[in-house]
């Protein structure tokens, strides 16, 4: 018995010397082993400021691309850092290698806990599935956004950019209402008689909503029409859980399995997702029952029951014809519908929100678009006229480069891979780099953008739109008239920078580029467009009196919130005022 104390402080001593190699092994792994076997390794960059963290915090606290842009100040277009428990990080906004990454898709995919991440949220639809369902999928949507089905639509978007001016008009008009026109009370300099203090952001969500329900499901949700709107609230609950960042929140993005702990961001992510699927559910099953009673022998791939995306979408899932990879699951059909709820709705309003704040801080380039739109005499003019509106095209080129809805997205490569340089770099032992070799499993981070979901990687969709090499030295400012010069396509500045940038449209990463880029592209620019020139020719838009200081929050969209009125959620507050007949 005398012994027994000497023995508890002998496996005392064993269990802190087994803890003391086990922490020494897992250094030697995190910072040490990693570090020699990396192929990337004479790339030069930040130091980590953390052991477990390594640059996260910079990259948190200083907000979209903000970080970054210090980096590449310092280190060049490509470099390298880390991330949680110093998982090494390859960074490049160099043109010529956003090109080769987007260009080989199968390459360079999605990583996976991402993909599970964003499909636990939206299901597996054409925006995250990859590989060959990516292609079976994609192949069936492209007629619903083809350049003949997006001219189709546009009476729609002129019946939706009426009702949200008669929308607007009303907030306006009747002092009833001034209590949901924004989610905050006007502060006594923003009272201006004939105006209001109207949250654009929301109303413009409400009427982008509208739109993609007759557009893509033939449904009208009637959010410009009702009060609230449950699937408007569940998208604005779903960004709003994802605006403020915590270390759990990080750990939930990137550890698999880490979030299924129900957190208070986890549960109410949750709670919308049931919304959205209840609403995709309850459309597919309205649909189907529709067919069943016209198509009562059974429906084949020949059959015309509409040419909506849902449509194709359920003659995918029920044609008896079709063969095996030309057919839709029923749970990849309920994923189109989620997914387009969500990209058909959030980008474009939270695009129109941008453009709208930029005009108001340059009233002087809103009344000359202004005019311009004026100068039509139909108020329902062709998409082809309203397109062909230079100014018109200028400003909505210009918001999208400055203000990308979507500031990144996120590869990773799932093979070994040498991805070219157009920019050489010095290495750390003094040598030029002209080519980097990833190995399988390495995540590229191509732009800090998304910094409340802290992902893997993201592709440089800002921080292309942003640089200084490719736009010259206002890069930074709202300038639509930097595209009059460029409208030329003789003009050796536009094939500058079109050699430059490997996006789909307009010279701009902004609907990306390769095979992945944005299906809907064509649509959201007419739907930008067409309620722009109604909003143009119906409203002045200023900033408040006030002036409140605006704040970028990215959670999947990059969207607008005021300092100091956080609690009050996601918003874009205007002065708007009617402009008399």
């Amino acid at each position: 018995m005398s012994m027994l104390p000497i023995d508890l402080e002998w496996l005392a001593l064993g269990v802190a010397g087994a803890v003391a190699v086990l922490f020494t092994g897992l250094w030697f792994y995190l910072w040490l082993y990693r570090e020699w076997t990396l192929p990337f390794r004479n790339v030069d960059g930040p130091k980590p400021s953390h052991f477990l963290w390594g640059n996260i915090s910079e990259i948190i606290k200083a907000g979209p691309d903000m970080q970054h842009s210090v980096w590449r100040k310092e280190f060049g277009l490509t470099y390298r850092y880390r991330v949680l428990f110093g998982s090494p990080r390859f960074y490049s906004a160099d043109p010529v290698a956003l090109s080769y990454i987007l260009g080989h898709t199968d390459k360079f995919p999605k990583p996976p806990q991402m993909r599970k991440n964003m499909a636990d949220m939206l299901g597996n639809g054409v925006l995250i599935a990859e590989g060959h369902d990516h292609r079976r999928q994609r192949k069936i949507l492209n007629p619903s956004f083809s350049a003949s089905a997006v001219r189709d639509m546009i009476p729609v978007f002129y019946d939706k950019a009426f009702e949200l001016r008669d929308k607007l008009v009303s907030l306006i008009e009747d002092d009833n209402l001034a209590a949901i026109a924004a989610p905050t009370p006007a502060k006594p300099e923003d009272v201006v008689p004939g105006a209001r203090k109207i949250d654009v952001l929301k109303f413009l969500g409400m009427a982008t909503i509208d739109v993609i329900g007759i557009a893509g499901f033939n449904y009208d949700f009637r959010a410009l029409h009702q009060p609230r709107n449950e699937l408007a609230e569940a998208f604005r609950d779903m960004f709003s859980a994802g605006q403020n960042l915590t270390v759990m929140g990080i750990i939930q993005a990137l550890v698999p399995g880490a979030d299924l702990i129900p957190t208070k961001r986890m549960r109410t992510i949750w709670a919308s997702q049931a919304t959205t699927r209840r609403i995709g559910k309850r459309l597919i099953e309205e649909k189907k029952k529709a067919i069943r009673q016209q198509h009562a022998g059974g429906l084949e791939k020949g059959d015309d029951i509409g040419t909506d995306m849902l449509s194709l979408c359920i003659r995918a899932n029920m044609a008896a014809d079709l063969k095996p990879d030309q057919k839709l699951t029923d749970e990849e059909v309920l994923a189109q519908i989620t997914t387009f709820m969500l990209a058909g709705n959030e980008t474009s309003s939270t695009a129109l929100t941008w453009i709208l704040w930029q005009l108001a801080l340059h009233p002087e380039l809103q009344d000359r678009l202004r005019e311009e739109c004026q100068s039509v005499d139909d108020e329902r003019p062709s998409i082809e006229t309203v397109s062909a509106l230079p100014y018109m095209d200028a400003v909505v080129r210009e918001g999208l480069r400055l203000l990308p809805p979507a500031p990144s997205t996120v590869r990773e490569a799932s093979e070994d891979a040498v991805v070219p340089l157009g920019t050489p770099i010095n290495g750390r032992d003094g040598k030029m780099i002209d080519s980097i070799r990833l190995n399988k499993g390495t995540t590229i981070f191509v732009l800090g953008g998304c910094e409340d979901a802290i992902p893997d990687g993201t592709v440089a969709i800002m921080a292309v739109n942003h640089s200084t090499e490719i736009w010259g030295a206002d890069a930074l400012e709202f300038n639509p008239d930097r595209f009059a010069r460029i409208s030329s396509d003789s003009d050796p500045e536009k094939a500058h920078i079109a050699n430059q940038v490997p996006g789909v449209w307009g010279n701009l990463l902004t609907f990306l580029g390769g095979t992945r880029n944005c299906i809907g592209y064509r649509f959201a620019l007419a739907e930008i467009k067409v309620i722009l020139f109604v909003l143009m020719r119906s409203f002045t838009f200023e900033n408040l009196p006030s002036k409140p200081e605006i704040e970028k929050k990215t959670a999947i969209v990059m969207r607008p919130r005021i300092k100091g009125e956080e609690a009050a959620g996601l918003q874009m507050p205007l002065l708007v005022k009617p402009i008399s007949a």
